[in-house]
């Protein structure tokens, strides 16, 4: 675990700022996560939401999405790092977030009570471990403190990609900026939670924009400036988007996306 913290604390100090991502991708990786949450968990009443990973919040907070999604509810928000809950904290009170409650904590074993959340958000947070084993951990805890009736979704780095080879082959290069581990298919995923009494209702892939290059196209278009280019890009990564809706969503989503629900007593 303490190797971990460590490996965060640094990641966070070298994006401090938002350095080394790309606008228009922080605004449509918010953009899409917030549709997702909308159309997966429509209309709960003053819901005690958890978040796992602060990342975006603390780093980025054009990326972030998770202050949208509590509405009149609790917001709670989970980190291993300490510094990156320190500054999410900071940057949540500086943009009038500040009933946000962040907590520091390991996803796989959360400080709180059983069925204690409506709502749990963890997106792309369990595919950091070295090993299957603590991401069915942590879908463990997560199941745990979910209420009966509650909605828990979890997106994981999809490895049915196309570029899933590439992918690996820049990990193994070590020109990740941080830490990549395993992740599972989403029929594993739906597996796992289904193994753990949790009933599956929903599955997708999310984010089609081609993995690695996106950002590199991107930093190209700034660099040459040709006439619209920002607004012939936002409708390139709009036009990815709708390949959610395709056939062969799994072969280019960057992440799977998994619903679940904690089933009432007697359901």
């Amino acid at each position: 675990m303490d190797k971990d913290v460590r490996k965060w604390e640094f990641t966070s100090r070298k994006y401090s700022g938002g350095k080394y991502m790309d606008p228009l991708l922080d605004e449509q990786f918010r953009r899409v996560h917030l549709d997702l949450i909308r159309r997966w968990a429509p209309q709960l009443e003053q819901p005690r939401v958890l978040k796992t990973d602060v990342f975006a919040e603390a780093t980025c907070p054009p990326r972030a999405f998770s202050w949208d999604i509590g509405g009149n509810g609790r917001l709670v928000s989970v980190d291993i790092s300490a510094g990156l809950v320190a500054r999410a904290r900071l940057n949540a009170n500086s943009l009038g977030y500040g009933r946000t409650a962040y907590t520091v904590a390991d996803a796989r074993v959360l400080p709180f009570a059983n069925a204690a959340f409506d709502l749990i958000v963890s997106d792309s947070t369990l595919d950091h471990f070295h090993d299957e084993d603590d991401i069915r951990l942590g879908l463990a805890e997560l199941a745990r403190i979910l209420r009966p009736g509650g909605v828990l979704i979890v997106t994981l780095d999809n490895p049915s990609n196309l570029s899933e080879p590439l992918f690996r082959l820049w990990i193994a290069l070590n020109m990740s900026p941080f830490f990549i581990g395993k992740t599972l298919s989403a029929h594993s995923l739906r597996r796992a939670l289904t193994e753990l009494d949790l009933k599956v209702t929903d599955a997708t892939a999310i984010l089609h924009n081609p993995r690695l290059f996106a950002k590199a196209g991107l930093r190209l278009l700034r660099m040459l400036k040709p006439p619209g280019y920002e607004r012939v890009a936002v409708r390139l990564l709009r036009m990815s988007d709708a390949m959610e809706r395709a056939g062969t969503r799994y072969l280019t989503g960057q992440f799977v996306a998994v619903r679940a629900v904690k089933p009432r007593p007697g359901s």
